[in-house]
């Protein structure tokens, strides 16, 4: 037991201290998209703009619920009931039902849930109507919604306990479906952004291309770390290793970093987003237009031969179709 406590508690310790320094690195993040999104010359549309901006506040908020909870729970743990009767056991065992580690807890389950549906999204931006990808995602995510409902009433009950008792027994198949779902995402895109990058290369060249087709960006875009971070949680999570809280704490703010480096690619014009997906796929040779901050992507005006135009006149009539819509990537 003694064993076990102290493993615990050093987890415990690592993962805040941990979280502190990704708490930071978010702040970082949200600033930079805020600072792309009101930027002169950023082309994103006004409900764009509205939007990404109450995401990324929304997550921040979130993430400081979080980091907040588990500050205090620390305090009281090691400071404030150090000297009562039965010590860190007692204080395990009576105080793991707390109305704010259950609303940390909260935080972290809508996190992951705003993280996911923005991952679901993007899978939708790539694939476009291929609705058979999409679908076991989307139900793997209302399932796991419903199980991380019951998870946290249980666990939020009094003597509830989020990391052992009857609450495991929906954690482990909720955190199973959330980081499966994860990495079938992350697997989908990467796969697809690997196809769709050298459709993307042969238009653009390697050099324009790169920022779409680098590993950082598909690192990013595919919330790689997200799934991999889920994978070192949810082992010991499901062997009811002490370790666990350590990995669970880094994979939440993962859960909330991820999806707003996504946020910051696309608010400078740096992701995948359909204008370019769609040119991808129909192998129409295009160009890079530096517009400030958002890329804009434009058909040469000048006729050039393309993969999707088996004549001239096509290739002509396809280049004013597309300049006179004006049309310029918007997230």
């Amino acid at each position: 037991m003694s064993s076990a406590l102290t493993v615990f508690e050093h987890s415990y310790y690592i993962g805040n201290y941990m979280s502190g320094i990704l708490y930071g690195v978010d702040i970082v993040m949200y600033f930079l998209t805020l600072q792309g999104l009101f930027r002169k010359g950023n082309r994103n549309s006004a409900k764009s703009k509205r939007f990404f901006t109450i995401y990324s506040t929304v997550l921040l908020l979130l993430l400081t619920i979080d980091i907040s909870a588990n500050a205090v729970w620390g305090e009281q743990m090691w400071i404030t009931f150090r000297d009562s009767a039965g010590g860190v056991p007692a204080f395990l065992a009576t105080q793991t039902s707390d109305w704010y580690e259950t609303m940390g807890s909260t935080s972290v389950v809508i996190m992951v849930f705003l993280g996911d549906a923005l991952l679901l999204y993007r899978l939708f931006i790539l694939y476009g109507t291929s609705f058979f990808v999409i679908a076991l995602p989307a139900l793997a995510y209302l399932a796991a919604f419903a199980l991380a409902i019951i998870e946290l009433v249980i666990a939020g009950k009094p003597g509830g306990n989020f990391f052992h008792g009857h609450a495991i027994n929906f954690g482990v198949p909720y955190y199973t479906i959330t980081i499966a779902f994860n990495i079938f995402v992350t697997f989908a895109i990467v796969y697809r952004l690997l196809k769709l990058g050298k459709a993307v290369s042969r238009a653009l060249g390697p050099e324009s291309a790169n920022v779409y087709t680098n590993t950082s960006a598909m690192l990013i875009e595919s919330a790689a770390p997200y799934s991999i971070f889920g994978i070192m949680f949810l082992i010991p999570y499901a062997l009811g290793h002490g370790t666990a809280i350590s990995f669970g704490q880094v994979w939440a703010k993962i859960a909330c970093l991820s999806p707003q480096l996504i946020v910051l690619r696309v608010v400078t014009g740096k992701a995948w987003v359909r204008e370019i997906v769609t040119q991808a796929q129909s192998n129409v040779q295009f160009v890079v237009r530096p517009t400030g901050v958002s890329t804009g992507i434009e058909m040469q005006r000048h006729v050039e031969y393309s993969h999707g135009a088996s004549t001239l006149n096509e290739a002509e009539e396809g280049a004013e179709k597309w300049n006179s819509s004006k049309s310029v990537i918007s997230a």
